[in-house]
């Protein structure tokens, strides 16, 4: 009877994975091939073929920045601020968890963890404690922090036919620091957004990325939304779930509205009436609300200079009422 039983399961994974690669290969037939481009080094922006041309080598594109500003020391505020710099390349190895492939300019590559942030904490240049998701890294040629966020249609088989999906990803940081109750915040962030799509296939990006910004109470980056609760956090997918639903004192977002790409500075503000202990800033690419119209097709690098955190005496209007959840009685007769 053993024999039988072992049979039918071995006979079942058989199957079970024969479908499996079967799937994998009829999603594959559905989609153009793609070309994987590495900008300054380090950072992957993967382009559809259309032109009936068979992929090659990762190829090296380098997009050389023009800070015209340089002084992000400058900042000056009769409130007590903290200043926090990720103006600068590449530092140590950080022993983060993860790793990134960096390229030379032969063609060759490497593995590193060399500015690379992961779930394991590292403290950035001032000494706060940074985690990352999705790969977060210092890059050598823009000399800043950058995250990355990128979408692309996707053809899949399904039940109900052939189907096209979101394929999102997405980065994001946090750097613990102690956020006091009863006191106001304001968070600045000196940044720049730059079109990865447009540097590649001369086509402008299909809208823009949002920036979510959040008060924590670790640093540990979770997905509180997703299926897939053990998700490596190295891997560059399915960030989108961080903090996108419901209205929250300790969340703020921002999204560009126009392509202009130049150093600004985005600010946020918060009111904690608790205590928090870490920022969490994650970038995020613009997808389609599910089933309505065509998947945009979009690619940036948010490239941060630096994160300023300025204390102001308290501001309870910046808060929203949140009323309670209504919870209903159930009585037996």
């Amino acid at each position: 009877m053993r024999k039988i039983y072992f049979y039918f399961m071995l006979t079942f994974i058989i199957i079970s994975c024969d479908n499996k690669e079967d799937v994998n290969s009829k999603t594959q037939a559905l989609n153009n091939p793609t070309q994987t481009y590495i900008i300054n080094g380090d950072i992957e922006y993967i382009s559809e073929i259309t032109d009936g041309s068979k992929p090659k080598k990762p190829i090296l594109v380098y997009d050389i920045p023009n800070y015209s500003d340089n002084n992000n020391t400058a900042y000056k505020s009769s409130e007590q601020s903290t200043f926090l710099n990720f103006h600068y390349g590449l530092y140590n190895p950080t022993k983060s968890g993860c790793t990134i492939t960096r390229y030379l300019d032969s063609g060759k590559s490497f593995e590193t963890d060399l500015g690379v942030y992961g779930p394991n904490p590292y403290p950035q240049i001032n000494g706060y404690l940074v985690r990352g998701f999705g790969v977060p890294h210092q890059n050598p040629y823009y000399g800043a922090l950058v995250l990355i966020a990128s979408n692309k249609g996707r053809k899949v088989n399904t039940r109900r036919g052939v189907m096209e999906e979101n394929q999102k990803r997405g980065s994001a940081i946090s750097i613990e620091f102690p956020f006091a109750k009863n006191v106001s915040y304001e968070i600045t962030i000196r940044t720049k957004f730059h079109d990865n799509r447009y540097l590649i296939d001369k086509k402008y990006s299909d809208g823009y990325p949002t920036v979510y910004v959040q008060l924590k109470d670790d640093g540990i980056i979770t997905l509180p939304n997703l299926r897939d609760q053990n998700q490596d956090p190295c891997e560059r997918k399915d960030l989108n779930e961080i903090g996108r639903y419901g209205i929250d004192n300790y969340k703020r977002s921002y999204t560009p509205d126009n392509g202009v790409e130049a150093i600004k500075d985005i600010s946020f503000k918060f009111s904690p009436i608790i205590e928090k202990k870490a920022l969490l800033v994650s970038l995020h690419p613009k997808m389609r609300t599910e089933g309505y119209g065509a998947i945009p097709i979009n690619g940036h690098t948010m490239i941060i200079l630096s994160i300023t955190i300025t204390e102001k005496p308290f501001d309870p209007s910046i808060n929203v009422n949140i009323p309670e959840p209504v919870r209903r009685r159930y009585t037996i007769d």
